[in-house]
């Protein structure tokens, strides 16, 4: 009787444990990125009251005859499946569709994550809204752009946007020049074309195209000015030729740009100046500039996360970057992570070490922003659980009160 006593004990420490379980899933029923949890039994220890004996030539063998001591908790596994997304609208809101986890920082440990609730703190960190801990990955490289995603990944590997506060320009390398030069101008007629151009501090320089038809009737010379550089002679000559259907045959000629006080910026501006689009017809002259790739100050003014993870910046002055690009870890064992509260994890012996790489790549999950992911908690399994449950502990208190009673019956045989 003492016995079944400890067994139902036993059952009921287990099925209160599994009651445990169950209630922490369905308090986190709401929480972004919460992982499931399930709770397996196993059996304790059995009392041998007879061991088994084997078949002789004159009768058979025997069963052992063991008395189970109890159950206990197994485990506790997590499900690690995907949870649904629910879309919010704004950009910092992060889910993962697929396998990974975000890396997070505080300066020196590194932490995992499905919470993609982010935000902007004060200096431009790309943080989890709930703890602050710096949302990790590369940054590119401030003067070419290109991001080094071999580089290690460690608790200070932050990503900063610094809105407002990070300028951009760009120095002219492409100039197009289109349209018409009348094919019935007189010899030594000119046609100018004006427009500016950016060094690389984001300073406009004056440029003067000037085209005079020559002797030869599809033929034009082109005399190119800049003040800034020499405010006498043209600093680059050439001829453009067009063939008996008025197209081009001069597709661009090369400018090499010496400014007399360059101020710092880079020096000589090298700019292909290209005349593909320049016809000679029988008509008005339309000849412009169509295109120049060259911009001015700009300051970043807001950024948006691709599928892949990549960070990218726009600024007033109509540009876009490559800013940073987000980090993704999965692991051997995901279950065998730690939970140390506030939706993080920690790597542990049994999760095996974190790989480290973008979004897309190596079987990591690709990025969705505007949106979180859900509890995968389903709410009608967890109330038949706890039905289960409930009816086991009831069960396990019975056995208790009924070996109560039988003892109570052995101890009335002596009266």
């Amino acid at each position: 009787m003492i016995q079944a006593m400890y067994s139902g004990i036993t059952g009921m420490k287990a099925f209160k444990s599994d009651l445990d379980v169950i209630g922490n899933n369905i308090a986190n029923i709401n929480t972004t990125g919460y992982k499931t949890s399930r709770a397996s039994f196993k059996e304790m220890l059995s009392q041998t009251l007879q061991g088994a004996s084997a078949p002789t030539s004159t009768k058979g063998g025997s069963n052992p005859t063991q008395v189970g001591l109890g159950v206990m908790i197994g485990s506790i596994d997590t499900d690690l499946s995907q949870g649904s997304l629910q879309s919010t609208g704004r950009q910092t809101d992060l889910a993962i569709e697929g396998n990974g986890f975000f890396a997070l920082g505080d300066g020196s440990n590194i932490y995992y994550s499905r919470d993609g609730i982010l935000s902007l703190d004060a200096n431009y960190n790309l943080v989890v809204a709930s703890t602050g801990l710096k949302v990790l990955g590369w940054m590119a490289d401030p003067v070419t752009g290109i991001i080094d995603t071999a580089a290690p990944i460690s608790g200070g590997s932050g990503i900063r946007l610094p809105i407002g506060g990070l300028s951009l320009t760009r120095q002219t390398s492409i100039v197009k020049i289109g349209g018409n030069l009348d094919a019935s101008a007189a010899v030594g007629e000119q046609d100018t074309v004006k427009f500016d151009i950016y060094d690389s501090l984001g300073l406009t320089h004056d440029v003067s195209v000037v085209l005079t038809k020559t002797a030869n009737a599809a033929e034009w010379s082109c005399d190119i000015y800049c003040p800034d550089a020499d405010s006498v002679n043209p600093i680059a000559t050439g001829t453009l030729q067009f063939d008996a259907h008025g197209h081009s045959l001069v597709s661009s000629i090369p400018l090499s740009i010496t400014l007399s006080a360059p101020n710092g910026s880079v020096t000589p501006i090298d700019i292909d100046v290209s005349f593909a689009d320049t016809s000679q017809l029988n008509g008005p002259r339309t000849a412009d500039l169509t295109y120049q790739d060259g911009l001015p100050q700009g300051t970043l003014e807001s950024f948006f996360i691709d599928r892949n993870g990549t960070v990218s910046g726009t600024f007033t002055n109509g540009a876009s970057r490559i800013l940073a690009q987000l980090a993704l870890a999965k692991f051997n064992n995901a279950s065998g992570l730690m939970k140390v509260g506030n939706n993080l994890l920690r790597e542990s012996p049994n999760s095996g070490p974190p790989q480290i790489g973008e979004p897309g790549t190596g079987g990591l999950g690709r990025i969705a922003a505007g949106f979180i992911e859900a509890s995968n908690v389903d709410l009608a399994n967890e109330f038949a659980s706890m039905i289960v449950a409930q009816r086991g502990f009831q069960a396990n208190s019975r056995i208790i009160s009924v070996s109560d009673e039988v003892l109570q019956d052995l101890v009335a045989l002596k009266r």
